[in-house]
């Protein structure tokens, strides 16, 4: 049984969501969609056309591969192309989505979309189940990750068990996985949980209007702003299940370079959103500007986490250096325990120094991410190790450089806030370059 839909797009057709719904019949065993468009380059783009499929059953989202190249789909009981999910091919109507994130001009593309479908007995393929791993208890303690990170279930270069290797590698106490509009690969990343590495659950929600990561998820999380849905909405949903929502790369390069990854949304700056990215990728221009926005945000009287991540997509050529990873905080080594001290604010980011930033009222001390009354004067006290010999540390107070100290390997500093001076403090370890090395999360004034 084939279906075939055919259409022409334009660029005033970007950033939509284009349906064409069939029907499957009982019994049916195998489903295969293939999208084939021209062109890939409008004439004289600088940047390819991008679309994506996204598929949807009766009972909801089966997934999406976002940006890759591979736009065929194949469904079975128990196999799935990457970026979707297998099971049930359930009797009744489906949607096949063409998601529209870049359409350059002047050309208009053409497409047709195949669909396929079996009823044969053999086409059913043999079981294979995923169990999940587990990860020894390691009380509290410092625990150092990746929050943000891809594979060939969306846009990556590499299969999940190669970037869990890479973790490894790395000296990570745990990974995330974020793929694009996808929760397809987490199951088996959740089978190469061990002792030495916790696998966390994500899906990055990769909208035409902003990126954002939902965190410990498992299932597939709503992305689309459409039909009156905004993201003020999505993040709702998300929280409302016990999900961390973070603004992605807010300050990155926009449209058309990277479709959607500047954040755009005027009713989120930063609205209900609790954490922010800040660092992502190697520090860079746009790291900069988002870490000033941030600032900006703080003195608005949010009380936003920030967090970082590499949003890494293969295996580098060299060493990961410049990206920072997540040093959190928590009661122990579960994702629960991780979330829990990210929500706190009891983290930094570092792409190498080890930092800690307290401070005291008399016998009351207080981590980064906690608040403090406002009303006596405060000793802040900044420790590190690691560090270069040209490194400086900055002592921020509501978003101004209030000291500036030359670091060693290791050392400390102590500051004095008075009473009623400041609404927040932290600190950062720049280079000599000055690109950042290091960076705490607030410690806060009521």
């Amino acid at each position: 049984m084939t279906m075939t839909f055919t259409g022409t797009l334009t660029h005033a057709d970007s950033k939509k969501h284009i349906e064409h719904r069939f029907t499957v019949p009982n019994a049916a065993t195998q489903l295969s969609i293939k999208l084939d468009h021209a062109p890939d380059w409008a004439t004289g783009a600088d940047y390819a056309n991008q679309v994506s499929l996204s598929l949807f059953d009766p009972d909801g989202a089966r997934g999406t591969r976002h940006n890759n190249r591979d736009q065929s789909i194949r469904l079975t009981r128990w196999h799935a192309t990457p970026g979707y999910l297998p099971g049930e091919l359930q009797a009744g109507e489906w949607v096949v989505v063409i998601d529209t994130h870049r359409i350059m001009p002047p050309d208009p593309l053409e497409y047709t979309i195949t669909v396929d479908i079996s009823t044969d007995s053999a086409d059913v393929g043999e079981q294979h189940t995923y169990m999940p791993g587990t990860t020894a208890s390691r009380g509290p303690g410092w625990y150092r990750g990746d929050l943000h990170g891809h594979t060939l279930h969306s846009d990556g270069r590499w299969d999940v068990p190669e970037y869990v290797a890479f973790a490894k590698e790395r000296g990570l106490d745990f990974v995330t996985l974020t793929d694009h509009n996808t929760v397809s690969g987490l199951a088996q990343l959740d089978s190469l949980r061990d002792d030495d590495l916790l696998t966390m659950g994500g899906e990055e929600l990769t909208t035409y209007y902003g990126h954002a990561l939902a965190l410990g998820t498992r299932q597939w999380q709503e992305w689309r702003t459409a039909n009156g849905r905004t993201m003020l909405d999505l993040a709702r949903a998300i929280m409302e299940k016990g999900l961390l929502f973070v603004i992605a790369h807010p300050r990155s390069v926009g449209d058309p370079a990277c479709t959607g990854c500047r954040w755009e949304f005027d009713d989120m700056m930063p609205g209900n959103a609790p954490a922010v990215e800040i660092w992502n990728g190697v520090w860079d221009d746009y790291n900069e500007d988002g870490l000033q926005l941030y600032y900006q945000w703080l003195n608005a009287g949010h009380r936003l986490v920030a967090t970082s991540g590499t949003d890494i997509h293969g295996r580098p050529s060299g060493e990961v250096s410049g990206a920072a990873v997540d040093v959190v905080y928590a009661e122990d080594l579960t994702e629960a325990a991780i979330i829990d001290g990210i929500q706190r604010g009891h983290l930094y980011l570092s792409s190498g120094p080890t930092l800690n930033l307290t401070a005291a009222q008399g016998d009351i001390i207080a981590m980064m991410g906690d608040t403090l009354p406002n009303k006596q004067d405060t000793e802040i006290t900044l420790t590190w190790a690691s560090t270069h010999t040209d490194d400086t540390a900055r002592f921020i107070v509501d978003g101004r450089v209030q000291d500036t100290i030359a670091t060693d390997d290791a050392g400390n500093n102590v500051w004095l806030v008075p009473a009623g001076d400041a609404s927040w403090v932290l600190a950062e370890v720049r280079g000599a370059d000055g690109r950042m090395r290091a960076v705490t999360n607030p410690i806060f004034f009521a």
